[in-house]
């Protein structure tokens, strides 16, 4: 006797999403209010912020990265998604748009990593060589962050822009 879990509905895939996406903030707040607390009354040191200049480095570099590689990822899993939906003629609206959820979670996952990773970084270099200036990607790799929230609108938006380059890319 086997018994199949639920899938979960699209209010519950934007509300894991959703939680997702406030972990990874906080990941970074928390940390941040942490390195406040733990040494910045202490002098920068004298030598080469070498630290920070990567961290600052990897900040412009993540965002960037962050225009390109989670649309990548969701560009191919649409396409498979899309390639499955025709094979085996699937016509629940349901199914199709949780799979597409599903794959908008993926890229926002790698999005936000990607962020989450450099501010960090900045995190790490405020900690070890006392430079505030660290604060200053940190803040901006945050702003984009909390831009960055999943609503309806926005995965209603991606998928008609998913559809309408799918059905360019496609036309036979």
């Amino acid at each position: 006797m086997s018994s199949q879990l639920s899938q979960p509905t699209l209010q519950q895939r934007l509300m894991i999403m959703t939680v997702i996406w406030f972990a990874l903030i906080m990941g970074v707040v928390t940390f941040g209010v942490i390195v406040v607390f733990i040494g910045i009354e202490q002098k920068p040191g004298d030598g080469l912020p070498l630290i920070t200049y990567v961290g600052m480095g990897m900040a412009a570099l993540m965002l960037v990265l962050r225009l390109i590689i989670p649309d990548l990822v969701a560009r191919r899993q649409f396409a498979l998604a899309m390639q499955t939906v025709k094979t085996e003629g699937i016509d629940d609206e349901e199914q199709m748009l949780g799979t597409f959820y599903q794959i908008f979670m993926v890229r926002l996952i790698i999005g936000m990593a990607l962020l989450e990773g450099a501010a960090m970084l900045n995190l790490i270099a405020v900690m070890a060589e006392n430079q505030k200036l660290a604060f200053v990607p940190v803040a901006i790799l945050l702003l984009v962050m909390i831009a960055s929230v999943p609503t309806k609108s926005k995965l209603d938006g991606w998928i008609r822009t998913q559809m309408e380059n799918y059905s360019l890319e496609n036309q036979n």
